[in-house]
């Protein structure tokens, strides 16, 4: 990583620990049965993450669940195949600022949304992901463990698979399941 890039997020830390100083979120679990809304993110330059997104879109409607999916690219021009509706929203470097912060109004409704479960798919390091999780107004979030731990409320270790979405995927299923509200 550059001195540029690792300025930048240095910065972007630094405002976003401002911002999250002025927030008042409660943690509340939730399991999959009481769940009513879900926001699900993913890394839509890999095709394997698209699927288990799709997958897991199509498990929650079936629950009938809400589920919004916010997609992140690191290239813009890898949209050309990906269409956003209400439901599905593609982003790239380009919808933040200087700072990573957001500047698509797509990214803040996504943030100010309250889902009862918040599943982040993503499994790299990606300071703009990690700003949209922290900032989150849902009430619990999930996702892997070998990230910042104050990113999720709960944490899958994927260790021995990590960038396996499905695999991810399926363990999440299985502890929001069987969680106790």
């Amino acid at each position: 990583m550059n001195y540029l890039k690792k300025l930048r997020i240095f910065i972007g830390a630094f405002l976003l620990k401002l911002k999250l100083k002025k927030t008042n979120r409660t943690i509340v679990s939730c399991n999959l049965g009481d769940a009513k809304s879900i926001g699900l993110v993913f890394n839509s330059d890999n095709e394997n993450d698209r699927k288990t997104a799709k997958d897991l879109e199509l498990f929650f409607t079936k629950s009938h669940v809400q589920v919004q999916l916010l997609g992140y690219s690191r290239f813009k021009n890898n949209q050309s195949n990906l269409l956003s509706d209400k439901n599905h929203h593609y982003i790239h470097p380009q919808d933040f600022n200087w700072f990573y912060q957001p500047k698509n109004p797509a990214i803040n409704n996504f943030i100010q949304n309250p889902f009862d479960i918040l599943i982040n798919l993503y499994q790299d390091g990606e300071f703009a992901i990690e700003y949209i999780i922290k900032l989150s107004n849902a009430g619990f979030k999930v996702g892997c463990a070998h990230l910042d731990n104050t990113m999720h409320d709960l944490m899958i270790d994927v260790s021995n698979n990590k960038g396996d979405s499905s695999y991810l995927s399926t363990h999440l299923k299985y502890y929001l399941s069987i969680l106790k509200s």
